[in-house]
Parts: C-alpha cells; structure tokens; sequence
C-alpha cells in the first residue's frame, strides 16, 4: 500500500467491521444509502470497474484470498466486486470502514490501544494474496481537530502493518489516488460534484496503452538522466540526482506476480516516480496549497539542505507539520520520491485546490517513508507534497514545463 495516501488513521489499526460475503445482499446502511451511478456524470457502472479491477488490474486468480476495504458510500462497488472475484473461483473478504468510528475510537480509547497493531488485522494480512482498497476517507477534514499525540499513536500501529504487508508478496490496488469523489471532497476543494466524479471516472476508465506510452519516454528520460531541476514562478527551486536509481511506473496494471514483496498500482494511474539520492537534494520547494490530516497550509515554502526539511514556513498552520514531525522519529523530515503524473485523461480542475498523483504534468514529492519506490527512509510518517504548474528538466532537457507534459 502506498502509505499515508491521506490515510490519516489507518483503519487497519482498528479492525472496524467485518464483513463476509453475505454483505452482497445488504447494500448500505439506513439513512445512509451507498453511493449511486450518475449516467450523466459519466461514471461507470460498477460491474464494468469491477472487472477491470480484478481481472486487469489486479489479476485475481482461482482460490486466492481477496480483501476488499472500503466504507458506507462504497459497498455497492465493494459488492460488484466481491461477486468478479467469486467468479474467478477466489474467496471475497470485505472489511467495511467507518470514518465516524476511527474519529471516536480515536478521541476515546486508551492510549495503549492507539499505538498497538490489530492482531486480527495482522492475522489477515499473513494469509491475503491480495488487497483492494477503495478508500476510507469521505471527508478530508474529519480528524482536522484530533490531537497530534494521538494521531502519532496510530502511525506507530499503522507500521506494525506496513511492515507485514512489506514482508509478503501481495497484489494491491488503491482507488482514488488519492481519494474518491465525495460530496465533503467536492466542497472541502471546491469542486462541483457531477463535474469531480465525471473526471474522476474517465481517467480510471483511461486505457493502459494510452498511459505506457507517455509513461515510458519520461522513464526513459529520468533513466538515463543524471540531475533533475525543479522550479515555478511561485519561487520553486530544487535539484536533485536520480544516477543510477530504479525509476517505476505505475499504468494501472500489474505486470509480474510479486516474489518476496507487494506489487501495487493505484487508479486513476499514470506516474513515474522514483526515490533520489537524499544527500543530493537541495533547494527551495512551495506550495501553494498543502495539507496534513484535513488542515490546509497555505504557500508552504520547504528549504531542504542535503535531503532534510531544514526549515518550513506558511502563511496559514505550518505548525501542524511541524509538529507531526516533532511526534514522529526516524527519516521523518528526509525527501522520500519524486512522482510524474502522465495521465492524459487527468488534469487540474479550474478554480480548484485539488491535485492527485497522476494528473498529467502534475510534479509531486515527498518525505519520510515511501517503501513502494524503494526509498530507503524508515519511519512511520509521511507526506506527499503536490507541486502544480512546476517545469521539471532532467540534464537540461524539458520534461515538464509549467504543468504541461513536454515529451
């Protein structure tokens, strides 16, 4: 899984609700019905995501074990699924999420608890071939208020079970890269509804060959590329190395069966990324809009000197990154990835804050952890930092220039 995809409070640490496959027949709970198609949207039924899911994507094979995760607004997807994999002669496991639990498990349970992994949940990852996650968040904001030292907690729960599923050789997908269109999504970055989930579902939909080919000549570029430059009339300014580092891309689709560690892919897909060499990292980076947990950090300006975060400004709450450092250890505040997104259906919505992985054009780094580049960073925290309407060159050459793909 990639880690801390706003994930805020990993739900696996809880173990909330689980559900077997009798759950197909239930649909949503009362008063909160799941999430429907809108055909003028252009979203998909859900039959037609679930094949792809698990036959393309995922690749689910006869009598593997299958969890599927995901909260009220997406059992009917969740279902959909369970009966593709059940299809192919695999066992459905659903574990349904509750954000409003986690927010009262969190506020509410012993501090003990907090910071102790889910023995259940380790149980399921030891035995899982694979792992389909449609997301737990539907409102970016609602551990907003929650107290950093508890959150912390979760993180040190949360690697207990990173760790494990680092240890197996497990397929996984995330949906939403980062999140799935919700109506608190919708306002929280001011995004008209019909128009979030008709994006959103046209670049999931985007076809593998469309992706690969753009995908592979900014590879090829970062490759055999030696320094990468990064900049934006905002006041961004940072060069890093890349010689000699594994560059990955991920189209949505995987393409080997995993030996010894997962193997993931994230929908909408479209990135190239890859871990640097932190000591080359040097510059300025700002943001004009970032958050952590739900709090949004307005101009966020971070100096990094040799690959740590040596000093952080904003005009708006960079004392909440500040102190989720504070309250984290290890390569907590060390530059983890670089992400290219090169998806042609994605791209920033007008007016809007909102900015996702695989957005063509779209710049993103980040720090702390980021197993799923082979970042060699250890620590339970970490961060993704969007960085629209960038121009990136590689040895001068460019590959992005002003949130436009230039190759």
């Amino acid at each position: 899984m990639r880690n801390n995809r706003r994930r805020y409070v990993a739900p696996c640490v809880f173990g909330l609700v689980v559900l077997g496959l009798a759950v197909a027949a239930l649909g949503a709970p009362p008063g909160k019905p799941a999430q429907t198609v809108d055909k003028r949207s252009g979203a998909p039924d859900y039959p037609t995501i679930a094949r792809m899911i698990v036959n393309d994507s995922v690749q689910v094979k006869e009598k593997e074990g299958v969890l599927i995760s995901g909260d009220s607004t997406k059992i009917l997807l969740m279902e959909a699924i369970a009966v593709e994999v059940a299809k192919k002669g695999a066992f459905p496991h659903m574990v349904l999420e509750s954000p409003a639990v986690e927010k009262k498990i969190l506020a509410e349970a012993p501090a003990q608890l907090l910071e102790t992994p889910n023995p259940l949940t380790l149980s399921e990852v030891k035995q899982m071939d694979v792992f389909i996650d449609l997301g737990g968040v539907q409102d970016p904001a609602y551990l907003s208020k929650a107290p950093e030292e508890r959150v912390a907690l979760t993180r040190k729960a949360a690697q207990a079970i990173t760790d494990a599923v680092y240890a197996r050789p497990i397929r996984s997908l995330g949906l939403g890269n980062p999140l799935m269109p919700t109506e608190e999504i919708a306002r929280y970055y001011g995004i008209p509804m019909a128009e979030f989930e008709a994006r959103f579902w046209q670049a999931v939909q985007t076809p593998h060959a469309a992706i690969q080919e753009k995908a592979n000549q900014v590879q090829q570029v970062l490759a055999s590329g030696r320094e990468i430059r990064i900049r934006t009339q905002a006041g961004t300014d940072l060069r890093l190395r890349l010689a000699g580092r594994n560059v990955g891309v991920s189209d949505g689709q995987i393409r080997r069966m995993p030996v010894d560690r997962p193997e993931q892919v994230w929908l909408p897909a479209g990135e190239v990324y890859a871990a640097p060499d932190a000591t080359s990292v040097n510059g300025t980076v700002v943001v004009p809009m970032a958050e952590y947990r739900g709090i949004k950090m307005k101009d966020l300006r971070l100096t990094f000197v040799n690959g740590k975060v040596t000093q952080i400004q904003a005009a708006q709450n960079a004392e909440a990154l500040k102190e989720a450092l504070a309250k984290s250890s290890g390569d907590k505040d060390v530059f983890s990835f670089i992400d290219i997104g090169v998806n042609p259906n994605s791209h920033m919505i007008k007016g809007s804050d909102y900015s996702t992985f695989e957005m063509a054009g779209m710049v993103t780094i980040g720090i702390g952890q980021a197993p799923w580049t082979d970042s060699p960073n250890k620590s339970e925290f970490a961060q993704e930092f969007f960085v629209p309407h960038a121009t990136l060159e590689v040895d001068g050459k460019t590959v992005v220039k002003e949130g436009t793909l230039s190759i």
